[in-house]
């Protein structure tokens, strides 16, 4: 019996075609999301009970909404708002520059430790020319509207031109505005007054500076003006301070000067404030927190000083930029009769979903492998807000009591099942080898007979 090499070969590449196809969709939980009202899209709100459901090793991508059929809707974070613009005005003197200062002759124009303007030029030197430049310093970086010269302020008449830079640092300058008149005359029969110098607002900075450009008057020594900066300003750290929400860690435990302490949830927080709940006691502390998960390695985030006595309330905070934390601890330097209170400042992210399909919608949460697709929200934000203005926000869906729906199993690695393709693949290759020998032994032996019949 001759074997078919065909059916051998084939029978060997068997193995290579056995493979596994699937995707894991399940998700561990479900919460009911309760939307009151019609709308295109909702926003929902991220819980510590979200976050103590999820896959902390997904960054959030085992989170998914579902509609009425169990099928994803469009689902994504929501964009961070713009900044949100303060009303800024201030009274300000200008400051002359020295003539002299153009060729550095000994003068300089520095800033102080706090920020301020500090013009200093050699003793008994007087500057040769009136002054062609002015400095001010508005305290912080803003956008200006207008610079006005305060009238009650003004000695004497003037007809000029002039030019506004501004600047973070008094070395780099950038141009607002090249050529601006302004006006002041008193005359017998009229008064003419053009105060006010328009700027663009574009460019943010701290100092500006008002230069002369064609024109002449006197405003050196006792002569120089006030003016009133009128514009706007950014404050993105304050705005998101003022927005963060407190929630107090819970005391586990404490070990001579540590405290330890644990959240519902690995949250990302951005600040804490501590506080003494004993009366007259005073203390520095060290917020710490762990080098890794389960190690007994810890490492300072802020060290505060607390005193509560003479009135003061015994509560410090610090800030910092957000991290995702669990476990914290507070290292007393001295011992203390109590506790100290722990809270945890933190901003819930916010997410929106396209009510795609009919509700009800529910928000899934926690697996080992599934992760949310790719959707083009940002897009889909953009034509929202050009439909709703740009003041415009989805209504927020509710979140419900956390339920199962696959269970805890989900968030653990699937079990594997036995690899037979491994044990098949030997034996055909054993079986293929076995197969190839009796055809090399069948072939010797037909060689023989063929030379002892010749």
């Amino acid at each position: 019996m001759r074997l078919d090499v065909r059916w051998v070969a084939l029978t060997l590449c068997l193995p290579l075609a056995v493979a596994h196809a699937g995707t894991d969709t399940d998700y561990a939980y479900a919460f009911p999301l309760d939307t009151k009202e019609t709308a295109e899209a909702y926003r929902v709100v991220l819980s510590p009970e979200v976050y103590a459901s999820v896959n902390p090793s997904a960054g959030l991508r085992d989170l998914v909404v579902v509609n009425a059929l169990n099928r994803p809707v469009p689902f994504g974070e929501l964009p961070l708002p713009s900044p949100l613009r303060h009303d800024f005005l201030l009274d300000a003197r200008l400051l002359p520059v020295p003539v002299n200062a153009a060729t550095h002759d000994g003068v300089q124009i520095e800033r102080s430790t706090t920020g301020g303007i500090v013009i200093s030029q050699p003793p008994n030197v007087p500057s040769p020319q009136r002054p062609r430049q002015w400095l001010v310093d508005a305290g912080r970086a803003v956008s200006l509207d207008h610079i006005v010269f305060d009238a009650s302020t003004l000695q004497q008449d003037f007809q000029v031109r002039l030019a506004v830079d501004v600047s973070d640092d008094l070395r780099e300058w950038t141009a607002l505005s090249g050529d601006v008149g302004a006006t002041r005359v008193h005359g017998e029969s009229d008064q003419v007054e053009q105060l006010s110098l328009p700027l663009s607002g574009s460019v943010a900075g701290r100092y500006y500076r008002i230069r002369l450009v064609d024109g002449d008057v006197d405003w050196s020594d006792d002569h120089v003006p006030s003016v009133q900066l009128m514009g706007s300003y950014a404050d993105a750290v304050a705005d998101r301070l003022s927005q963060l929400q407190w929630l107090q860690a819970a005391n586990t435990g404490s070990n001579g000067n540590d405290y330890d302490y644990t959240l519902p949830a690995s949250l990302p927080l951005e600040a804490v404030k501590v506080l003494l709940p004993a009366p007259n006691t005073v203390a520095r502390v060290h917020v710490q927190l762990p080098q890794d998960e389960g190690t007994s390695s810890w490492f300072d985030l802020a060290t505060l000083d607390l005193v509560r006595a003479a009135g003061k309330v015994g509560e410090a905070d610090a800030q910092f930029a957000p991290r995702r934390v669990q476990h914290l601890r507070l290292h007393s330097e001295t011992p203390l009769a109590d506790a100290p209170v722990l809270a945890i400042g933190w901003l819930p992210p916010q997410y929106f979903f396209m009510a795609e399909g009919a509700g009800p919608y529910r928000l899934l949460a926690g697996s080992y492998a599934s992760r949310r697709g790719e959707y083009p929200v940002a897009e889909a934000w953009d034509r929202l807000r050009a439909r709703y203005g740009e003041s415009w926000t989805p209504p927020a869906a509710t979140l419900g009591a956390r339920v199962d729906d696959m269970g805890a199993e989900a968030l653990s690695a699937p079990k594997v099942p036995y690899d037979w393709t491994r044990p098949l693949l030997w034996g055909v290759l054993v079986v293929g080898a076995l197969a190839v020998a009796g055809m090399a032994l069948s072939l010797l032996r037909q060689a023989k007979r063929d030379e002892a019949g010749s």
